[in-house]
């Protein structure tokens, strides 16, 4: 069995493979594709894909528009922290939608429904599939533990307004103005923290949505500054201009 993983998360790419590999020691991972433009190319140039476990959001948009612009009969299993989109991955020939984190468990019974090619579902069993994703629940983190030097503090995710990665690690700004180190990488924690709560800005930040102030406009088309709240009013992010409006659309 031949696989693609489209995701622009490369720790949760490399995380993928290799449950992929340990439950299937035979699958061969033709590549991992970040982006739109990339995916549609791969896909072009390979058709031997089997089964492709995809994100939805990614660098530059939904990974539906991948499947818009190409034919493929390949299987998809949809790979996301958003439950959202449940309903409509059906209409691209989706075997499964997991939600993030992916347990082993739900990760074989995808690829069992992948390799049996007669799984495909009836309308009605399309019906039942996104009604019992729709009605999984997710347990998302609660609580970080930072590291302040001796110190550990336990902090609820509420308290949370961004998280960065810099030289010295994953560093997390709270609503109070204390900050501390947290193990994780960004990947790992977008994976784990509610995404009705937080969103990844771009590849250096994590941003909790109610800590979002304003979005700046800048001399460039192609960036524009997310502003937080007091007390980070002096804190810019960049964003892709082409994200603005889909930050924008998660706010209301």
């Amino acid at each position: 069995m031949k696989a693609l993983i489209i995701e622009d998360e490369a720790l949760s790419a490399q995380a993928l493979e290799a449950k992929l590999k340990k439950l299937r020691p035979g699958i061969g991972i033709l590549g991992t594709t970040s982006s739109i433009k990339e995916s549609v190319a791969f896909l072009k140039e390979h058709g031997d894909v089997d089964i492709i476990f995809s994100d939805i959001r990614i660098d530059d948009g939904l990974s539906f528009s991948v499947f818009d612009r190409v034919q493929t009969s390949a299987m998809v299993v949809f790979v996301t922290g958003f439950d959202e989109y449940a309903l409509k991955a059906f209409d691209y020939n989706c075997a499964d939608y997991l939600l993030k984190p992916v347990s082993d468990e739900d990760l074989e019974d995808a690829l069992k429904r992948c390799e049996d090619r007669s799984a495909r579902l009836s309308p009605q069993g399309v019906k039942e599939m996104s009604e019992d994703i729709l009605a999984r629940k997710v347990n998302y983190r609660k609580r970080l533990l930072l590291e302040q030097g001796s110190l550990s503090l336990v902090a609820p995710v509420e308290s949370v307004c961004y998280i960065s990665a810099d030289t010295g690690g994953t560093k997390v700004f709270l609503k109070d103005c204390t900050a501390g180190y947290v193990g994780e990488s960004l990947a790992q924690l977008m994976e784990e923290l509610d995404p009705a709560m937080f969103v990844r800005a771009n590849r250096q930040y994590i941003v909790a949505l109610d800590a979002i102030k304003a979005f700046e406009d800048t001399v460039s088309n192609r960036v524009c500054n997310l502003l937080l709240r007091e007390p980070y009013e002096g804190v810019e992010i960049q964003i892709p201009t082409s994200r603005k409006k889909e930050l924008m659309g998660l706010l209301w």
